[in-house]
């Protein structure tokens, strides 16, 4: 610690009526780091004491600077928690000859109404003192207005708020076993002030979660230190608890909307931190809450790649930036082994991402070299095999006109997409189609989908009409998610509510479905947010302003993210009912469950992260946990073993 080059004089100096040696001299303190925007309201609000003095942990901003400049004492002190700074402050303010101390943050002020009552009290406190009467306060507990987004909310255990801020120097300490929401240990009587400290808590909800992290990580550490475990069942009834204590016990009902989301989002922070304490066994937390001994985390392994009727083996990837900023995987330099098309490319490049489905590769293979000729149009096919155990890469190999990439591991869906993509771009080719290896394109579907493009210049993405292979509809059609989709999609109210297979729906839930499959729509062709990944025929063009396939989805949503990204950039996705497609659904993640399972989830976060922002998607994620923990609570009271362990690990999945 090193105290700044600024004397204590001017300010440093008692000015009240009875100023004398120690007597009624307050000292108000704060707290500093980048706080250029409050410093000098909070500053003006506290000239009303003796003298003011900054603790400062390394701003890079004007603070210290505008702080000098109102003749506050700036000190400057490294960082090492709540509780060390204050009790440094305490030190400095007692051997600078202060009393009494008031702690302030910088985005607090005081009211003339509360200065004048914490004056008035500091002064009769110490005249009873003086006089022998050692019953009278040495400490004061004020209540703070808290006003969150915006509004000043007096339910959910913010109001009265009180904190003990005021006090005298010889008198209190902070327990430095409490790191986050810290506490004085006052040796004396206390009192409650009336007036209150305003607190311009949280700007808006993002600063607010942004906050609770912070915490999260701190609280967690702090648990760990002190050798409280984390048990399964905590996960479910201790963010219940806080939420149920948050908007019942404390009548965060009182507080309307903001009392609904004051109590999600602070029982999502504790579940934030029980994740986080659980995972110390994996990731050690230092005591301000940073990980350290970890390794920058790494983009998930990605898809696959094989190349040409000659195989290429590869795992070496150059890196592409898709539209919002991530990185995106493709191979670098494309297989050398390319068939010399000249000036003569193919129209469409056709790539099938193949894991394991050998049995139904020369189907779909044979769906697009007879869909090619029936339409008169020119198709190169590009197999990226994700290190298939099973003969697919051979299937491959024997189908003419071919190129085959095969990766050395399973690397996931867009990474293997992206591979594709660079072949296509490499040869020169106008359109990209994906196909998934358990579809069939019927003879007339590329037509159909390049005519479909056609309509409309800004059209970057046609997607064709559906089928299971018994002929039943498929529906390919999706809106993009909103946060009622989230919260319902793929969990237990949209399996036993969504009115999926034509049973009974439930009023609530259905709707949700239903919007969100277009099953209000009727089956025309149209503009659609975003249609399923299984056939989709895409420009080229179009690809190239954002970047191809993000990487962060190894699995599902990967091809809603690109839709997403697309119609941000101006492009649109198209529905043409006319071309057919059969598709068998999920043959290869459906070999291994939890896989499957693991990877939507974690896609499904990662979308609701990008798109409504990571206090939602702690929300949703929050709701998958109680969903499926209940889920599984009831399978195993109804003796199926097999289908609770599986939402167990769903829950092990969400909360790890």
């Amino acid at each position: 610690m090193s105290p700044d080059t600024q004397p204590a004089s001017g300010h440093d100096r008692p000015t009240h009526k009875n100023g004398g040696g120690n007597d009624s001299r307050i000292l108000a303190c704060i707290l500093t780091r980048n706080e250029a925007r409050h410093i000098e309201a909070c500053l003006n609000s506290v000239s009303w004491t003796h003298a003011q003095m900054v603790v400062d942990c390394g701003s890079t901003d004007a603070t210290t600077n505008l702080a000098r400049a109102r003749g506050a004492i700036v000190l400057h002190r490294d960082w090492d928690g709540w509780a060390g700074q204050r009790t440094f402050a305490i030190t400095e303010a007692s051997s600078r000859g202060y009393r009494w101390i008031f702690f302030v943050d910088a985005d607090e002020r005081i009211p003339p109404e509360l200065a004048s009552e914490a004056t008035r009290v500091v002064e009769k406190s110490d005249a009873a003192h003086a006089s022998g009467h050692t019953t009278a306060p040495v400490g004061f507990w004020v209540p703070r207005r808290n006003i969150i987004a915006g509004k000043w909310v007096r339910h959910a255990g913010w109001d009265p708020d009180y904190q003990l801020r005021l006090f005298r120097t010889d008198r209190g300490r902070y327990d430095p076993a409490r790191p986050v929401h810290e506490l004085v240990l006052l040796d004396g009587p206390d009192a409650h002030l009336e007036a209150r400290l305003i607190h311009y808590n949280y700007d808006d909800w993002q600063h607010f979660w942004f906050k609770q992290q912070r915490y999260a990580r701190v609280e967690a550490a702090a648990r760990v230190s002190r050798g409280q475990r984390v048990r399964p069942h905590n996960f479910v009834l201790q963010p219940w608890r806080e939420f149920w204590r948050r908007y019942v016990t404390l009548q965060g009902w009182r507080a309307g909307a903001h009392g609904v989301i004051l109590a999600v989002l602070l029982a999502i922070a504790e579940l934030q931190t029980l994740r986080l304490a659980w995972a110390t066994g994996r990731t050690r937390l230092n005591p301000d809450g940073a990980e350290v001994g970890v390794a920058p985390a790494s983009p998930r392994n990605r898809a696959g790649a094989d190349a040409g009727n000659r195989t290429t083996d590869r795992d070496s990837r150059s890196a592409v930036t898709v539209s919002d900023g991530t990185t995106s995987r493709v191979p670098d330099p494309v297989p050398s082994d390319l068939p010399d098309f000249g000036n003569h490319p193919p129209d469409t490049v056709a790539v099938i991402v193949s894991y394991n489905v050998a049995s139904l590769m020369h189907e779909c293979l044979a769906s697009i070299a007879n869909a090619a000729e029936t339409g008169g149009i020119t198709v190169h096919i590009v197999v990226i095999d994700n290190a298939s155990t099973d003969h697919s890469i051979d299937v491959a190999r024997a189908t003419p006109e071919t190129t085959v990439v095969a990766n050395t591991r399973n690397v996931g869906f867009g990474v293997a997409c992206n591979q594709g993509i660079a072949i296509a771009r490499a040869i020169g080719s106008q359109h990209v189609l994906f196909l998934n290896p358990d579809a069939r394109l019927t003879p007339d579907a590329l037509a159909a989908l390049r005519n479909a493009l056609a309509t409309s210049p800004r059209h970057a993405i046609a997607g064709p009409a559906l089928r299971f292979p018994d002929g039943r509809p498929q529906p390919p059609r999706r809106r993009f998610p909103n946060l009622a989709t989230l919260l319902v999609e793929s969990t237990p109210l949209q399996w036993r509510g969504g009115g999926i297979d034509g049973s009974p729906g439930w009023p609530i839930i259905e709707p949700i479905i239903r919007r969100y499959q277009c099953a209000d729509l009727p089956d025309v062709p149209g503009t659609v947010d975003w249609i399923s990944g299984a056939c989709l025929l895409v420009r080229a063009a179009a690809l190239a302003t954002v970047g191809g396939f993000d990487p962060a989805f190894f699995l599902y949503f990967e091809e809603t993210d690109l839709a997403r990204r697309l119609r941000r950039s101006g492009w649109t996705c198209t529905y043409a009912p006319e071309a057919h497609v059969f598709h068998h659904r999920s043959q290869s993640a459906d070999q291994n469950v939890g896989a499957r399972d693991r990877h939507y989830y974690a896609s499904k976060m990662t979308y609701a992260s990008r798109t409504l922002g990571k206090p939602v998607a702690a929300l949703v994620r929050a709701e998958h946990v109680v969903l499926f923990g209940v889920e599984a609570l009831w399978q195993a009271f109804r003796g199926n073993r097999a289908d609770a362990m599986r939402y167990v690990a769903l829950v092990r999945n969400l909360v790890g």
